[in-house]
């Protein structure tokens, strides 16, 4: 799989008293799949995946493809802060027909020495790799685990199951 062109990253809509509001999600998804973007990115860094529960991040990605128009790449947002659990996101975003997973670095890996860090990283980053049902993007994250060393960037592209890196490096101040 070649990702070409914009991956529109989606966010996540709720209504005033915090539920999820998935009838705007299935009409933001069916309007932004009439555009010439090439994919959309649900529950990404932008995504306020971290607001959701279990339950509720598999009816995000279930709402999202469900309302996708089929020629529209999606990648489904993965991360966790275990292995088992981002797999587990993985396999569902599998089984509902997305084409990658977005996995980012748990916050608490950035605050290992760099040495250290780094050997960690390699070892979570793979162990999604090897085992994710389908392929694999990186999302390097400043506000949540921090930029990848660029050391963890150039060990991991070589694997076939990763397939890109999204940078999300803040810009606002």
């Amino acid at each position: 799989m070649l990702l070409e062109g914009l991956q529109l990253p989606l966010t996540t809509p709720f209504y005033p008293d915090g539920r999820l509001n998935l009838r705007k999600l299935e009409h933001n998804v069916a309007a932004y799949s009439k555009t010439p973007v090439a994919g959309l990115a649900v529950l990404s860094q932008h995504g306020e995946a971290s607001m959701l529960s279990d339950e509720e991040t598999l009816q995000v990605l279930q709402t999202a493809i469900e309302a996708a128009t089929a020629e529209k790449v999606m990648l489904a947002g993965a991360s966790r802060h275990s292995v088992l659990g981002t797999l587990a996101v993985a396999d569902h975003a599998a089984k509902l027909g997305y084409d990658a997973v977005l996995a980012g670095q748990p916050s608490f890996l950035k605050l290992r020495n760099r040495a250290h860090g780094t050997k960690e990283l390699l070892t979570y980053f793979h162990a999604i790799a090897d085992r994710s049902a389908i392929p694999v993007v990186l999302s390097s994250d400043a506000v949540q685990g921090g930029p990848l060393p660029a050391e963890v960037v150039i060990e991991l592209a070589g694997h076939p199951r990763i397939i890109g890196l999204i940078d999300g490096e803040s810009t606002s101040d």
